[in-house]
C-alpha cells in the first residue's frame, strides 16, 4: 500500500460506485453505451421488477428494442456475474446485433466477431451457421443447461425446425426475451408460439384441457376474470391473469410530446409541357408492351419514367438500341428529356432546400433519389444552383455528399462493408460537414442516419414498405436532430415532391390513405402486397383507373390494420400507461449521485441528478487515480477530431532482468499483458460521457504517437458492465484492509481548513440496502431445505438432479424480488463520522467528511502525504467508544430513511403477492396434473405391462409426485419471504463497509504539478 490516505480515498470512490450500481435495478441497465429514452426506462423497469423475466418487446420499428434487450442483459449480468445468454436472430439481423453488442453492451459476441476487449457472455447464433459444413452450431445447442437467458429476434422469420426447437425449449430457460417489430397477433400460429414461450405453465394447462385451443382458452380466462373482478380489483386481475401482461408494445403515438412525431409535407408542382407530354407518350408505349421482348418489366419501366430526365433518357436509348421501338413513340420521347426542357420537380427541390437552409444552414437533409443517374443529376444540379446557403449576411458554402449504387457490397447493414468513398461521404454527412446526402434505392436498408430529421423523396416509391424504409433511416432512437437544445422533440419531416395531375400525385394520395408517411408501417403486414399491387396496376392503366376507389380501398385496409391487436378483456386495465412511464423516468431523474463526490457539479450543470450525473461521477474516480499515479492518462483526438482518453499502466524502473515492475495496484484481465506489452499502443481508450457516444457508436479509435505511429484500439464507455469500470471498482474494494488509521498532511489551502475546525476523525461508511435481508444466504438455504424435505419418493441420484432445477428457480426468484424491492425503495450510502476536539467526540457532518475524503479540494492536483498511525491502547479505547456510538443508531436508521416509502412498498407488495399466488396456483395445478397422469400411467403399466415397464412408470410417478410436492413448497416459501418483506425492510441493519481513523494536520500549501 503506497499511501494510507490516498488508498482510503480511492477505496471510498470504488465503494460509492459499487453502491450506485446496486441501489436501483435501472442503474446497471443504463450502463449500456446509448442515450436512454423514457419508454426504454419504463419498459426495462417493468421487465426487471416483474416476478420473472419472460417478455415480448414488440415496439414499433426504430424505438430501440435491441438497446432495451441489452439494457436488461446488462442489469441481469451485473446481478449475476456468471450469466450466459444465447441470442438467436435471422441472417439479415446479424450485423445489427453484432455491432450493437460490440459497441453498446461492453461485450464481444461469441459466434460473431472476436476482435475487441470485453467479456464474452453472449452467444450470437443465426441460421447461416447451421447451413455451413461443418455447422458452427447445432439445434441441440439451444440448451437451458448451457445458457440462462434466451433472446430471440423475429422468431417468425426463422426456418421451421429452428422455430420448433426454440418454442419447445423456451420454457426451461431462466429468462426469456422475444423481440419483434411485427407482432401480427391476429395470426393463430404465431399466437400459440407466443403463449407457449411466455406463459409455459398456462399454455400447458390449456393443452391438458379438452376444450378450445390455447389462445381461445387464455382469452376466455381473461374474460372470466374481468367479469368476476370488482372495479377496484381489475388492475390486480389484469396483472395476474391478462394473457398479454408480458407483451410490451410501445407506439410513437403513445408518447406524443416525448418522442419525435412524423410530419408529411406534400409539395405539388405544375408539370412543364415537355414533362406531361413525355409521360403521356410513355404510358401510350406501355400499351404496346405485349409486342415487346419479355425482358422489359413494365412496372420498373413506369417507375423509371418518373425518376429524373437523365434516368429516363438512358432507358429510352437502351430500348431503341435493342429494337424495342414502337410507333416511333420512343423517338418522340427522346427530345423531351433534354436538360433545356426543364424539370419542375428539381426546381421545387432547389426551392425547398433553399428555404430549409435559410432558417438553419446546419440542418441536414437526406434526399431519396432512387438510382445512380438521379443521384448524380441532383447532386450536380443542387451544387450548381445553391453554391451558398443560409440567411443573408450569414451564408456558408454548400457541401453535398452522395452515395451511388455499386459502391456497396451485399452487406448493406454493415458500414464497414461500404467502399472508402461511401464511408467518407457518409461520415461527412454524419459529422455535419455535408448538409445534404443524395442516396439511391439500395440505401433504404441498413443505414443509420440519426443525425438528420428531414427527408425529401424526390420520386415517390410505389410500395409502402419502401417509403417506411426511407423514413426509418432517420426516425430512429438516438436521433439527436429530432430534439431541440432544451430537449423538446421536433418533427421528423417527410417531404414528397409530385406533379399535379400526373401519376405520382395519385400515388402519394394512396400512400397517405394507407398512413405510410406519418405512421409506422407493419413491414410484415398482410395488406402491404395488396396496396402495392393496387398502386402498380392503377398506375400502369392510369387513364382508366378509378383512383378515388383505390384511395377508399386503401383507407379501409389501413383501418383494419389499426384495429386493436390485443383483444383481451383485461388488457385495458394493465397499469403501464404513459403517465406511469413518466413517473418512473421522473423518479430516476431525481436520483442524485451517491455522497462523497470528488468533483462537485457546477450550478448550471444539467447533469446534477439522474443517469447523466451518475456517469459524471466516474470522472472523479478516474481523476483521483490519475493524481495518485496509479495509471498514465492522456487525452487524444480521433480522425474525426472527437476526443477520448487513454489509460495505461504505470511502470517502475528496469529490474535485474531488464523488465520494469507494474506499479499500478489494479491490473485488468482484458487487453495486453502489462508484463510483456509495455508500449502505450496497448492503452485502453475510453469515454465517460453519454453525450460523447457517436451515432452510430464507434467501435474503435486511433491512438497517435510520434513519427506518424498509431494504434487502433477498441473504445470503451466506462460505466456499469464495462470491464474497465467493473474491474477498477472490484479491484480496489478487494484491496480494503480491515482498518484504516493514518495521519494526513492536507495543504493549508484545502477547503477543510477554510470551513471547519479540524481534529481527529472516526469515519464509518455503510450501505443500507432494503434487499440485504433477502440476499442473506439463510433465506435461500431455508427454502431449499424445506423443498428437499418435501421429496419423499425419489432415489438420491434423481433427487440431486431435481434439486438442481429447484435451486435455479429459488435463486432466480430471489434475484427478481431483490430487483423489485430496490425498484421501490432506494438504498442509501450512510456517511457517518465523529470528530475529537477539545477532549470530546462530536458529530462530523456529511459535508465535512466529504471534504476530508477529497484530497483534491485545494485547487490543485497534488496528493497530500500521509503515514500509518497505530494509536496507543487508551486512544483505541476512546475510538471504540466513538464507533460504538455511531453503530448505536443502526436499529432505527432504516425507519428514519425509508418511512415515507413504506406505504408505497406495502401497496406494491399487495399486488405482488396477488400475482405470485396466481402463478403458484397455475404451477402447482400443472405439477399435480402431471403427477396424476404419471399415476395413471403406472396403473396402466401394472395392468398391461411387464416388470421393466412397471419399474419405469413407478420411477416416473415418484419423480412427478415429488416435483408436485416440491413445487407447492417452493411457492409457499416465496410467499413466506415476501410476506415478511415489509417488516424485514423496516429492520434492515446497515452493512459497515469502511471504517477509518484519520488525524488531520497542516502541510505545505498545495498547487498544480
Amino acid at each position: 500500500m503506497r499511501d494510507v490516505y490516498t488508498h482510503l480515498c480511492i477505496v471510498v470512490q470504488a465503494l460509492r460506485r459499487e453502491f450506485e450500481g446496486l441501489r436501483t435495478p435501472l442503474a446497471p441497465a443504463t450502463g449500456v453505451a446509448s442515450s436512454i429514452y423514457t419508454h426504454q426506462i419504463a419498459n426495462v423497469f417493468r421487465v426487471l421488477t416483474d416476478i420473472r423475466v419472460r417478455h415480448l418487446l414488440a415496439d414499433e420499428v426504430g424505438l430501440g428494442k435491441t438497446v432495451q434487450a441489452l439494457m436488461i442483459l446488462n442489469a441481469l449480468r451485473y446481478q449475476r456475474a456468471d450469466l450466459r445468454a444465447l441470442v438467436v436472430v435471422p441472417d439479415e439481423l446479424v450485423t445489427q446485433w453484432r455491432d450493437e453488442i460490440l459497441t453498446r453492451a461492453h461485450s464481444v459476441p461469441i459466434g460473431g466477431e472476436t476482435e475487441g476487449e470485453g467479456s464474452q457472455y453472449i452467444r450470437l447464433a443465426w441460421e447461416d451457421q447451421l447451413r455451413r459444413s461443418p455447422p458452427e452450431w447445432k439445434l441441440t445447442d439451444i440448451d437451458p443447461d448451457q445458457y440462462h437467458v434466451l433472446v430471440v429476434d423475429e422468431l417468425h422469420r426463422l426456418r421451421s425446425d429452428l422455430q420448433q426447437r426454440l418454442v419447445s425449449t423456451a420454457g426451461a430457460f431462466e429468462h426469456l426475451l422475444l423481440l419483434t417489430a411485427t407482432p401480427a397477433f391476429q395470426e393463430p400460429q404465431r399466437h400459440v408460439q407466443l403463449f407457449t414461450m411466455l406463459e409455459p405453465e398456462r399454455s400447458s394447462l390449456a393443452e391438458h384441457t379438452n376444450g378450445k385451443g390455447v389462445v381461445e382458452q387464455l382469452l376466455a380466462r381473461d374474460k372470466k376474470n374481468a367479469i368476476a373482478s370488482t372495479p377496484e380489483r381489475l388492475t390486480l386481475s389484469a396483472l395476474s391473469h391478462c394473457a398479454y401482461r408480458r407483451v410490451i408494445r410501445t407506439r410513437r403515438a403513445d408518447y406524443k410530446g416525448i418522442l419525435a412525431s412524423r410530419k408529411h409535407i406534400p409539395i405539388l408542382t405544375k408539370p412543364l409541357g415537355a414533362e406531361a407530354e413525355r409521360q403521356a407518350l410513355m404510358w401510350k408505349y406501355f400499351g404496346q408492351l405485349d409486342t415487346v421482348s419479355l425482358g422489359v418489366d413494365p412496372i420498373r419501366l413506369a417507375k423509371r419514367v418518373i425518376l429524373s430526365p437523365p434516368s429516363l433518357e438512358q432507358r429510352v436509348d437502351f430500348l431503341r438500341r435493342k429494337g424495342h421501338e414502337r410507333q416511333n413513340l420512343l423517338e418522340r420521347v427522346k427530345p423531351l428529356v433534354r436538360k433545356d426542357e426543364g424539370d419542375s420537380r428539381a426546381d421545387a427541390l432547389v426551392d425547398l432546400l433553399a428555404g430549409i437552409w435559410t432558417n438553419d444552414n446546419s440542418e441536414r437533409v437526406l434526399v431519396a433519389a432512387q438510382d445512380n443517374l438521379t443521384v448524380d443529376y441532383l447532386f450536380e444540379l443542387v451544387n450548381a444552383r445553391l453554391p451558398q446557403i443560409g440567411p443573408i449576411g450569414r451564408r456558408v458554402s454548400l457541401v453535398a455528399a452522395r452515395i451511388r449504387q455499386g459502391m456497396m457490397t451485399e452487406a448493406p447493414g454493415d458500414l464497414g462493408a461500404y467502399g472508402n468513398e461511401t464511408n467518407e461521404n457518409l461520415e461527412a454527412f454524419q459529422r455535419g460537414n455535408a448538409q445534404v446526402l443524395f442516396a439511391p434505392e439500395a440505401a433504404q436498408v441498413g443505414l443509420n442516419l440519426q443525425c438528420a430529421r428531414v427527408l425529401v423523396i424526390y420520386s415517390v416509391p410505389w410500395r409502402p414498405e419502401e417509403v417506411a424504409q426511407w423514413i426509418g433511416r432517420l426516425d430512429r432512437i438516438g436521433n439527436v436532430a429530432a430534439y431541440s437544445p432544451n430537449g423538446e422533440p421536433r418533427d421528423i419531416e417527410i417531404y414528397t415532391i409530385a406533379q399535379k395531375g400526373l401519376v405520382d400525385e395519385k400515388v402519394v394520395a394512396v400512400l397517405r390513405c394507407f398512413h405510410a408517411f406519418e405512421h409506422s408501417v407493419n413491414l410484415d403486414g398482410k395488406y402491404l402486397g395488396e396496396v402495392a399491387r393496387l398502386i402498380e396496376s392503377s398506375a400502369l392503366n392510369s387513364g382508366a383507373a378509378n383512383w378515388l376507389d383505390v384511395e377508399h380501398t386503401t383507407e379501409a385496409m389501413a383501418a383494419k390494420n389499426d384495429v386493436k391487436e390485443l383483444e383481451s378483456d383485461l388488457w385495458p386495465y394493465l397499469p403501464w400507461t404513459k403517465d406511469w412511464a413518466l413517473s418512473i423516468r421522473e423518479k430516476v431523474n431525481a436520483l442524485s449521485p451517491a455522497p462523497l463526490e470528488i468533483d462537485q457539479p457546477d450550478e448550471n450543470d444539467h447533469s446534477v441528478v439522474g443517469p447523466r450525473s451518475w456517469d459524471r461521477t466516474v470522472e472523479g474516480f478516474l481523476k483521483l487515480l490519475r493524481c495518485a499515479g496509479e495509471y498514465t492518462f492522456k487525452w487524444n483526438n480521433d480522425v474525426d477530431h472527437s476526443s477520448f482518453q487513454t489509460l495505461w499502466y504505470r511502470f517502475g524502473n528496469q529490474g535485474i532482468y531488464g523488465k520494469r515492475e507494474v506499479l499500478s495496484n489494479v491490473v485488468f484481465s482484458i487487453g495486453a499483458d502489462p508484463g510483456a506489452e509495455r508500449h502505450p499502443r496497448h492503452a485502453h481508450a475510453f469515454i465517460t460521457r453519454r453525450g460523447a457516444i457517436a451515432n452510430p457508436p464507434k467501435r474503435h479509435v486511433m491512438i497517435k504517437f510520434e513519427e506518424d505511429d498509431e494504434s487502433r484500439r477498441p473504445l470503451h464507455f466506462i460505466n456499469f458492465g464495462n470491464p474497465l469500470h467493473d474491474e477498477l471498482v472490484e479491484g480496489w474494494l478487494n484491496k480494503y484492509p480491515d482498518f484504516f488509521g493514518g495521519i494526513v498532511y492536507l495543504p493549508t489551502n484545502h477547503v477543510l481548513f477554510e470551513q471547519y475546525d479540524i481534529g481527529a476523525y472516526v469515519i464509518r461508511l455503510s450501505v443500507l440496502d432494503p434487499a440485504a435481508w433477502l440476499m442473506n444466504k439463510d433465506v435461500s438455504d431455508q427454502s431449499l431445505r424445506a423443498i428437499s424435505k418435501a421429496a419423499t419418493r425419489c432415489q438420491m441420484d434423481r433427487l440431486v438432479d431435481i434439486m438442481s432445477r429447484f435451486t435455479g428457480i429459488v435463486r432466480r426468484s430471489i434475484e427478481a424480488d431483490v430487483r423489485w424491492i430496490r425498484g421501490h425503495i432506494t438504498a442509501e450510502l450512510l456517511v457517518q463520522g465523529s470528530k475529537f476536539r477539545q477532549s470530546e467526540w462530536t458529530t462530523a457532518s456529511c459535508d465535512e467528511l466529504t471534504a476530508l475524503l477529497n484530497p483534491l479540494r485545494h485547487n490543485g492536483y497534488k496528493m497530500p502525504p500521509s503515514q500509518l498511525w497505530n494509536p496507543p491502547e487508551q486512544v483505541r479505547h476512546s475510538i471504540g467508544i466513538a464507533v460504538d456510538k455511531l453503530r448505536s443508531r443502526d436499529t432505527r436508521i432504516a425507519r428514519q430513511y425509508w418511512s415515507p416509502q413504506f406505504p408505497i412498498l406495502k401497496e406494491a407488495l399487495t399486488s405482488r403477492l396477488y400475482v405470485v399466488r396466481e402463478e403458484a396456483r397455475d404451477s402447482i395445478t400443472l405439477a399435480q396434473i402431471e403427477s396424476a397422469q404419471a399415476e395413471s400411467n403406472l396403473e396402466l403399466a401394472h395392468s398391461h405391462g411387464n416388470q421393466a415397464q412397471i419399474t419405469r412408470a413407478s420411477n416416473a410417478f415418484d419423480v412427478a409426485a415429488d416435483i408436485a410436492d416440491m413445487t407447492r413448497v417452493l411457492w409457499t416459501q416465496r410467499i413466506l419471504w415476501l410476506t415478511r418483506c415489509c417488516s424485514a425492510v423496516c429492520n434492515t441493519i446497515p452493512d459497515e463497509r469502511v471504517r477509518a481513523t484519520l488525524i488531520v494536520r497542516k502541510g505545505s500549501e498545495g498547487g498544480a504539478i
